[in-house]
């Protein structure tokens, strides 16, 4: 079996809301924070094969950027699937999600605190190393990158390795 690698991003920073939480676009701040987060997948890796997020604005709008920095134009089609469910997801809805994954060799979920930071440590318990470096959690447009063997559906903190996480800069 290939590797396989699961990266995790809390959306960049939003604009403080007025109406709807799930409309709450990007700040200026937060869009080049999401395309600062492409250019460095596109110069270290991994880059996603398929991205599933929250179907909330401000992740569309933090795809949209990050995929500008990766130059996603210039490479092979990245599969991208907007899922409601994943809108403010518990650790549990999200991993639902991956373990119905059947195809990315590198997914990239891209969501909203606490279920996003909570899943990552969740993945990052069987290391004490990574554990540790994942408790102060996600501020907007953190991400981490997991080594993870086996299939998604086996997804457990035993499966997976802590191999990078960044926060905005």
């Amino acid at each position: 079996m290939s590797r396989r690698r699961l990266i995790l991003m809390r959306h960049a920073t939003a604009a403080d809301g007025t109406g709807r939480d799930v409309d709450r676009p990007l700040t200026r701040r937060g869009l080049e924070e999401a395309h600062r987060v492409g250019e460095r997948l596109r110069e270290a890796g991994p880059l996603p094969d398929r991205v599933v997020a929250s179907s909330a604005r401000r992740c569309r709008e933090t795809w949209q950027a990050l995929s500008s920095g990766l130059a996603a134009e210039q490479r092979p089609a990245i599969a991208v699937e907007f899922d409601d469910r994943l809108y403010n997801a518990s650790t549990g809805a999200l991993l639902e999600a991956l373990h119905d994954e059947t195809v990315a060799e590198v997914l990239l979920v891209l969501g909203h605190n606490p279920g996003i930071s909570l899943l990552a440590l969740e993945l990052g318990r069987a290391n004490a190393e990574d554990e540790t470096v994942l408790r102060d959690g996600f501020a907007p447009a953190t991400l981490a990158v997991f080594d993870v063997s086996g299939a998604w559906q086996d997804l457990s903190a035993s499966a997976t390795r802590l191999e990078r996480f960044e926060r905005a800069k």
